[in-house]
């Protein structure tokens, strides 16, 4: 079994294109086609990766890509894996090293804030020009909280929980 950590997330699949079976990763912005360049892509299914082989992939635009995956022959087979964030294996010097963080890879966390306590699940990153942001889905209210380092006191990956420390009227 392929164990996440062993893994990086670089985008996810957004919909079909076509009745073959043919998919549309939508990579996240510091990835490129370069990075599709493998043997299979992992798609977190039901809590956990499942390996596809990649018979073809091909540039659509700037952040998509068209992806072939051997298991999916059809339209029918490619709705199931929709909104499935896709994943590959770390390479080489990767592998050993830390993968260099994406604000991505926290998407389905929790978050609390020092002084406030619980502020909502992180349901997507919000692809503002120079100002990326979380949102947060606190019981049906978005909460946007500016995607900046120091404002992130700690990350616990067991527990998906990330603590932020905000400044005073930001919430």
């Amino acid at each position: 079994m392929i164990e996440k950590h062993t893994c990086r997330q670089i985008g996810v699949i957004v919909k079909t294109h076509g009745i073959a079976g043919e998919v549309v990763l939508r990579l996240f912005n510091e990835f490129s086609i370069d990075d599709v360049d493998v043997e299979f892509l992992f798609l977190e299914l039901d809590g956990g990766l499942v390996p596809f082989y990649l018979e073809e992939a091909r540039e659509k635009n700037q952040t998509d890509v068209l992806a072939k995956l051997e298991q999916l022959k059809d339209d029918q087979q490619a709705l199931k894996v929709i909104e499935a964030p896709v994943y590959v294996q770390k390479q080489g010097e990767e592998a050993i090293e830390e993968a260099p963080f994406s604000a991505y890879q926290l998407v389905g966390y929790e978050a609390q804030a020092a002084g406030h306590g619980y502020i909502g699940e992180i349901v997507a990153i919000r692809e503002i020009s120079k100002n990326p942001l979380f949102e947060l889905d606190n019981d049906g209210e978005e909460v946007l909280i500016p995607i900046v380092d120091h404002f992130i006191a700690s990350i616990d990956d067991e527990q998906r929980l990330v603590i932020f420390d905000l400044p005073e009227g930001l919430i």
